[in-house]
């Protein structure tokens, strides 16, 4: 094997352990965290139902992603021994918040060249060794967050809030049914009354 071919083989290898770090770093993934009125405790609610409208809905009418948001949060809640009643003592509402958003990474590359130089009229550019500079990437995204809030019906407040922040992608939208139940199901880890152990 000559050494240009070593050469441009070290090149390609280096190139694609960096765009593999990059996809990396980028990979989408679900922060949530939650907050409960101190002086309430959650165990002693024992029914559920939901606002006849949620707020992932549209006016006057029901949609599949709110559906899809009823059937997961109806399986955390009666996994943990509420039932649903028409007089209930929580209300559960949804709802949802995107934000467009830039990220610019800035790294060092070893093969991209930076100043012109050259000899004889000729000339390239890069660092004196031909090697050396620093690779901007653009990468456009959206940020989502989905609310679950929790009401005291007879209070008519908030007493329990659980939100989850991702990077929404393209093929999240095309599973929207796995990604609501994912969704609803990372933001159940927060929730104060903890589903039973499952039995062995």
């Amino acid at each position: 094997m000559n050494s240009r071919f070593k050469g441009t083989s070290a090149r390609v290898l280096i190139a694609a352990v960096i765009a593999s770090l990059l996809l990396a770093a980028c990979a989408p993934s679900v922060k949530v965290r939650s907050d409960t009125d101190p002086g309430v405790n959650m165990s002693s609610f024992k029914t559920y139902n939901f606002f006849s409208q949620l707020g992932v809905e549209g006016e006057n009418y029901s949609n599949l992603l709110g559906q899809h948001f009823r059937d997961a949060i109806g399986d955390q809640m009666n996994s943990r021994k509420f039932s649903v009643s028409g007089s209930p003592d929580l209300r559960i509402n949804v709802s949802i918040g995107a934000q467009d958003k830039v990220k610019v990474n800035t790294y060092q590359d070893p093969y991209v060249y930076g100043g012109y130089y050259g000899r004889h009229g000729y000339g390239y550019h890069g660092s004196p060794w031909g090697y050396g500079g620093t690779r901007t990437t653009v990468h456009q995204y959206t940020e989502a967050n989905v609310y679950i809030d929790m009401v005291d019906s007879s209070e008519h407040k908030l007493v329990w809030q659980g939100v989850a922040t991702f990077t929404l992608s393209e093929k999240m939208q095309e599973q929207l049914r796995e990604t609501v139940f994912t969704t609803v199901d990372k933001i159940f880890a927060e929730f104060p009354v903890p589903a039973p152990a499952a039995a062995n």
